[in-house]
């Protein structure tokens, strides 16, 4: 390495360091935060100084981490289970209005927190901001507010409006929509489908949580450029998925995969867990619906059958839930044994652990892959259904509906799964496709991140396509062009097989007549070329 080179990397390495970050991350989801805590850690390891507007504070945050503390402003997003659906919208249209509701409710009232109102009117300077991205964009203009690029942070595969807001090609023939549980090969019912739930999510994006997000930015912000026009001008976005478990699509340079990100392996098994999985000769079953769905919850007549298809497991069946909160006509097998918290990674890549029953969640699915667990997937809302499929399709996970499963269904797909060794041979290949990186997820994240800081926002990596009108984009100005050209150039020689057809026809007097009478009738040029190669014949 000559003397030149290590100064540039001495340089960018000192600029990285001395940036100061601002993190705006309002989501009230520990599983999400698992995601964005890291990163934020893992950046103030790296001597940047940073402020963040979370829910989750740390326990001992370090001097140069200064935090907005959101806790109990709005309550944590759970999901019961024993909720009752009432509306006749499908499932996959009603998910998404619910989350796109609470991501503006949030908005509300963290626009509202005095802290944060100080923060905007301050002469803060920052050099870089970070923003959740999910469902509503009313925190962008902290980037406008402080002169500074914005890097987005997204806990899910890219959603269609992130798509849209980057200029990242859409491909819904063969790209399923993030609340459709498709695969990558579609027939014809399901790409047209998935291409009606594309545009519909759109539009409700547009309608649901721009336009009032825009109203809550302009409360807070006062009048500025529109939050569509921020949007476009997002210098990364980290998003939570791996072309090796998620679908292989084409990625503009402005949308990264950092998928896995959250892996934490610093977790620590408590001596009784411990115990409990070094003790289970037969395998261990690990239950978890995440931090979100509570198993409790599951309604006594869907709970029961599971329970009976577990009691006849050989296996230790260990469940993250509250059994206090079980109804008490319910029996718990014994072979079960209940927490109600678990590490999970640190969990799912004992030795033991023989399989995983899942909601389909992101997060627990990638934690499964990377510890080459098969899966039970039980999808519930959200994107678990694509999740479950994407998994299914790998062939390390079977499918169950809880709304239509029986305890045959449990005790059928419980045998398949830990008898047929094809699930964890696949599982264990699968983990090593999604683990070879060039770089760790971590590394990846906190590498872009930078990346945007030494570059001043990195505005080289926009996409040329957000300045194209949807005319241009689709190519319909090219297509409208294409059809006059070829109208006219047929009109031309139209025209002039015509003319040539009565010059070459009229030198012979008797077919003057004959002539007169065909163009008339506005004959067709093969009519006209037919009648030519009879002249020839017959002279």
């Amino acid at each position: 390495m000559n003397a030149r080179m290590l100064w540039l990397l001495l340089a960018c390495a000192s600029i990285a360091h001395a940036a100061r970050i601002l993190a705006v991350l309002p989501t009230n989801t520990k599983s999400h935060y698992a995601m964005y805590g890291r990163l934020i850690d893992a950046l103030a390891r790296r001597n940047h100084t940073l402020t963040v507007i979370t829910h989750f504070t740390m326990k001992n945050p370090p001097d140069n981490v200064e935090e907005i503390n959101l806790a109990g402003t709005i309550p944590e997003i759970t999901n019961n289970l024993t909720k009752q659906q009432t509306s006749l919208k499908p499932d996959a249209m009603r998910n998404l209005e619910e989350i796109m509701k609470e991501c503006v409710h949030a908005c509300d009232v963290v626009s509202q927190n005095p802290a944060v109102k100080a923060l905007v009117n301050s002469s803060k300077k920052y050099d870089i901001v970070i923003i959740e991205v999910f469902g509503s964009e009313c925190f962008l203009p902290f980037g406008n507010r402080f002169n500074a690029p914005v890097v987005g942070i997204l806990s899910s595969v890219p959603l269609p409006w992130v798509n849209e807001q980057l200029g990242n090609p859409e491909g819904t023939a063969y790209i399923p929509a993030y609340m459709m549980g498709f695969g990558q090969r579609m027939n014809l019912w399901e790409r047209f489908a998935n291409t009606v739930a594309v545009i519909f999510a759109k539009i409700s994006y547009k309608i649901m949580s721009q336009i009032p997000s825009q109203a809550i930015a302009d409360r807070l912000f006062g009048p500025g450029p529109k939050l569509e026009t921020l949007a476009q001008n997002y210098s990364v976005v980290l998003a939570n998925s791996h072309f090796s478990i998620n679908e292989v699509r084409p990625l503009v340079p402005a949308l990264v995969e950092v998928g896995g990100l959250h892996l934490d392996n610093s977790q620590v098994l408590s001596k009784d867990l411990k115990r409990l999985l070094d003790n289970s000769h037969e395998g261990v079953i690990y239950w978890s619906f995440g931090s979100m769905s509570r198993i409790e919850t599951i309604p006594s007549d869907k709970l029961a059958p599971i329970f009976r298809a577990i009691s006849e497991l050989p296996q230790t069946v260990l469940v993250r839930m509250d059994r206090q909160l079980l109804s008490s006509n319910l029996t718990v097998p014994d072979n079960v044994y209940t927490m109600k918290w678990i590490p999970q990674y640190k969990t799912l890549c004992h030795s033991n652990v023989k399989l995983f029953i899942s909601h389909g969640g992101l997060l627990g699915t990638q934690e499964a892959v990377a510890c080459g667990v098969p899966m039970l997937i039980v999808p519930l809302y959200a994107d678990q259904a694509l999740n479950g499929q994407a998994m299914s399709n790998r062939g390390v996970a079977r499918i169950i509906s809880l709304r239509d499963s029986t305890t045959n269904s449990w005790r059928e797909t419980f045998h398949d799964l830990l008898t047929n060794i094809k699930y964890k041979e696949k599982a264990l290949k699968l983990r090593d496709i999604f683990l070879d990186r060039p770089m760790s997820p971590m590394e990846t994240g906190v590498y872009w991140i930078e990346y945007v800081i030494r570059h001043k926002g990195a505005g080289h990596m926009r996409s040329p396509a957000l300045d194209l009108s949807y005319t241009q984009y689709l190519l319909l100005d090219v297509f409208i062009l294409s059809v006059a050209i070829t109208s006219a150039v047929i009109y031309i020689l139209h025209k002039l097989f015509r003319y040539l057809c009565t010059r070459c026809i009229r030198w012979c007097p008797k077919t003057i007549v004959l002539e007169k009478t065909l163009f008339r009738r506005n004959i067709s040029i093969i009519h006209c070329f037919l009648w030519i190669i009879y002249k020839m014949k017959t002279d």
